[in-house]
């Protein structure tokens, strides 16, 4: 049997996740990482990517988060994002709406070599591409 670790996933509006696992990981701003007990301390910075929560060695979730940061202590995992949704909380219709309107947003600062706001739009799109990713591994007859 693994052994099992405390991780508590916080959003600004809600308690996401609180509870034992095996194993938890996020995209950070320098790539995907995994934690599994014991795992040194550390803190980095989260970028927009898929949450992956094991509570046990035959259970894997796989929800979206957003930017915010992960810190493994000795007794805890906290993970601090500004949003997580799990796929059944994703509304597609309206991801995908978002997507769009990023890739407006983007063509129109290329053309008017708007650099200061593409930043922001290229974020936007890697959220609503990211959710619709996530609900889409959810759906059935997907993987």
């Amino acid at each position: 049997m693994a052994k099992t670790f405390n991780l508590m996933v916080l959003t600004p509006e809600r308690e996401f996740y609180k509870g034992e696992a095996v194993y938890v990981g996020v995209q950070t701003i320098a790539g995907s990482i995994g934690v599994l007990s014991g795992h040194i301390p550390m803190v980095s910075a989260l970028d927009v990517g898929a949450l992956v929560i094991k509570p046990d060695e035959h259970t894997t979730r796989t929800a979206f988060h957003s930017e915010g940061f992960i810190e493994v202590r000795p007794e805890c995992v906290y993970i601090l994002s500004q949003a997580c949704e799990w796929p059944e909380e994703i509304d597609e219709k309206r991801a995908l709406e978002a997507e769009q309107r990023a890739q407006e947003r983007l063509a129109q600062e290329r053309q008017g070599d708007d650099l200061g706001t593409m930043g922001h739009s290229k974020v936007a799109l890697m959220r609503a591409m990211t959710r619709r990713r996530i609900k889409s591994m959810s759906s059935p007859g997907s993987k």
